[in-house]
């Protein structure tokens, strides 16, 4: 009896330190569940950068790609929250953390201080790389650094690019082979495939991170046979998409992921003999490929009319504006993003000539400048020191048995930033470095010293659940950016199809569902001059110069309304025409474009002396325009200065060589009685257009003696 009774009591003890030992286990199972699902949510968010793109819509890739993962980051957030209050808050302290939280400072301060702080916060039209997008990256470095459990689930992100390259890879060859299922109306995708990135330059500096990190993985990471083939299948599909697709910033990004490895791998392997032999091998086989690539490929031919100095001249003239961007703002730059707010400030009327009339640009085309002229020297420090922070960790862990992880994605950030140095940022690539950071930073987290710490509370599972779905919740209101953006394609559509009242019913449901985006309202103004609402129009352009006062054309739009109110003689309105041009050119002060359209409002109102003068203006920037000749001839008729009006036009034949300027000089020539040299221009004018029906019809009136 005393035997079973002691038998039964060291069974209920063991019971008792069963139970008090799961319920010891259970807040560790939580706290994995809860890694696992951020960790799964950021593999989603890198799915959707890669591969989401909606037809549908105006701005058919990043918009759809930012509208995506903003909504997601809810449910991200929410994860983190969990498992920072289950978990408890640790705030670590080295130069890595340190520099990335500088970063992200610096971010938020010269949101502050923008000269637009919509666009620094929501980011420009076609980019939408503001301070919400910034912000959802962070919060991917952070999840990736607090759930990956360094290196265990570091193949989650592995797996997760390695599918979404794989798919691009594969749309990328539909799109070479004309086996594209949607119909691009801008490109064609035959000649340089672009995937699922909307832009052949962003695929292409993808395909060459990609290629460098499966060369790192290769190197550096010990695996299974299988697991090899699949890496070096993944790799020779990337490359040979890149020699398709010819980025010609991919070369670079190649070439600085190769010195990052190679770098690592001496530091790794040591500097024997052997070592420094397999190194010489390497360098020649990558020395060979270097040459196949320039003398047989399509990339090696656009990579040697660089030498040729063929397409340089308008990176010239970009960087130069850049560069003086930063010169006149150089302690925290123009203002985060604000790249497209101050650049036409500083364009060339040479660039006109090169990139076409009224082109514009949102990026610098060059991630030093970019950052210098948005954030200053102290966004140039900060991203200069999270860059030296990351490289010292990987070359101080380059020897642990588990760096792979950390060296691979070192040498993808070399091979973005690489590229970089030549391409612009966009949704589908931006993601790059701040996952390669989030790795990095996982890595540190292990030994980091903590220097601030809350400690964790016991929440009850549900309480857990509910503050996920609460925060994910949010999400649905982070879609109507779409709606407002499918709406303005419509109504771009109805204005091309001149249906009018249809399109402003779309344009109005644009500006309703998102009335912070400047384009949205110009829209809504060109459908009302359509209806016609003028006022309602005058109103829709004054709300779009209010958004975006940086670009010209919505002022020129604003001034043509004016206009037509100046016209009908109302109070002001003259005075308000004439403030908007001058607003249009404050913008942009050497495009050609607005003084002439200054010129011809001046000639309606009866300005002619003000549009010779802003004639000569355009005529100086830009004299190979005909039609800046015709209005400054047809201004100094209106004066009764027939000598002047004839040598405007002769100049303008010197400078165009444009016979519709011959046949108004020769019309001019006629009203001023001097035949001789009216049948002369006429001569000249068969002489190249036998046909030409206005000279001969001239001709036959003053005759051919």
């Amino acid at each position: 009896m005393a035997q079973a009774r002691t038998a039964r009591r060291v069974a209920r003890a063991q019971k008792v330190d069963v139970r008090k030992k799961a319920q010891r286990e259970r807040p560790v199972l939580r706290g994995v569940f809860w890694r696992e699902v951020a960790l799964g949510i950021v593999c989603i968010e890198i799915a959707i950068f890669i591969l989401s793109f909606d037809p549908s819509v105006l701005n058919v890739f990043d918009l759809t790609k930012a509208s995506f993962t903003h909504a997601l980051a809810w449910a991200l957030l929410g994860a983190l929250v969990v498992i920072a209050l289950g978990d408890g808050i640790r705030i670590p302290a080295s130069p890595l953390f340190v520099a990335f939280f500088a970063v992200i400072a610096t971010e938020v301060i010269t949101t502050f201080t923008a000269e637009n702080q919509y666009v620094a916060l929501y980011g420009e039209v076609g980019r939408y790389l503001g301070l919400t997008t910034h912000a959802v990256l962070a919060l991917i470095a952070v999840a990736i650094a607090v759930s990956i459990d360094y290196p265990r689930r570091a193949p989650w992100l592995a797996w997760t690019v390695g599918i979404g390259a794989t798919l691009a890879g594969l749309y990328a060859i539909q799109q070479a082979t004309g086996h594209d299922p949607v119909q691009w109306v801008d490109f064609d995708p035959r000649i340089r495939p672009f995937s699922s990135f909307g832009n052949a330059d962003f695929y292409g500096q993808f395909l060459a991170v990609v290629a460098t990190a499966c060369a790192a993985v290769l190197v550096f990471a010990r695996q299974r046979l299988w697991l090899t083939a699949v890496v070096v299948l993944l790799a020779v599909l990337n490359v040979a998409l890149m020699l398709v697709v010819q980025t010609r910033g991919s070369f670079l990004g190649i070439a600085a992921g190769a010195v990052v490895i190679a770098a690592l791998w001496l530091r790794r392997a040591g500097l024997s003999r052997r070592a420094l032999t397999r190194f010489g091998l390497a360098s020649a086989v990558a020395l060979l490929a270097l040459v196949v690539t320039l003398v047989a490929t399509p990339l090696g031919s656009r990579l040697l009319d660089i030498g040729r100095g063929i397409g340089l001249r308008d990176r010239v003239l970009l960087y130069d504006s850049a560069f003086r961007i930063f010169l006149d703002h150089p302690f925290l730059g123009v203002g985060f993003e604000n790249f497209a707010v101050a650049y036409p400030r500083y364009q060339q009327a040479e660039w006109f000539g090169i990139a076409g009339m009224n082109t514009t640009n949102t990026s610098a085309h060059d991630w030093i400048l970019h950052v210098a002229a948005t954030t200053g020297a102290v966004g140039l420090i900060a991203n200069f020191a999270l860059l030296a922070a990351f490289a010292f960790h990987a070359w101080r862990r380059a020897r642990d048995p588990d760096a792979a992880a950390v060296i691979v994605a070192l040498a993808a950030v070399a091979a973005f930033y690489g590229g970089g140095l030549v391409l612009p940022g966009a949704q589908s690539i931006q993601w790059i470095p701040w996952v390669c950071v989030g790795v990095a930073l996982a890595s540190e987290l292990r030994s980091a010293r903590v220097v601030a710490a809350i400690p964790p509370l016991r929440l009850p599972a549900l309480l857990r659940l509910l503050i996920v779905v609460g925060f994910a919740s949010v999400a649905f209101g982070q879609l109507g950016s779409l709606q407002a953006n499918r709406a303005a394609k419509g109504a771009e559509a109805a204005l091309g199809g001149t249906n009018a009242a249809r399109a402003v019913d779309l344009a109005r449901t644009a500006t309703t569902i998102d009335p912070g985006r400047a384009v949205y309202w110009n829209d809504l103004g060109r459908a009302l001059e359509l209806v016609p609402d003028l006022s309602g129009a005058r109103v829709a352009y004054r709300q779009a110069t209010t958004r975006s006062p940086y670009t010209p054309a919505f002022w020129w739009n604003l001034g043509r309304m004016e206009l037509e109110f100046a016209k009908q003689n109302e109070l002001g309105a003259r005075d308000a025409a004439y403030e908007s041009m001058r607003r249009a050119i404050a913008a942009d002060p050497q495009n050609p474009d607005t003084f002439d359209r200054f010129a011809r409002m001046q000639i309606a109102l009866g300005d002619y002396r003000g549009a010779i003068e802003s004639e000569q203006q355009a005529i100086a920037f830009f004299p190979t325009i005909p039609g800046y000749y015709t209005v400054a001839s047809e201004a100094a008729r209106q004066l009764r200065d027939t000598d002047a009006a004839i040598e405007f036009l002769r100049r303008g034949i010197v400078a165009t060589d444009s016979n519709d300027l011959r046949i108004a000089l020769a019309r001019r020539l006629i009203e001023a009685t001097r035949l001789p040299e009216a049948r002369e221009v006429l001569r000249q004018i068969l002489a190249k257009e036998p046909t030409n029906a206005a000279a001969l019809d001239l001709q036959k009136q003053v005759g051919t003696q």
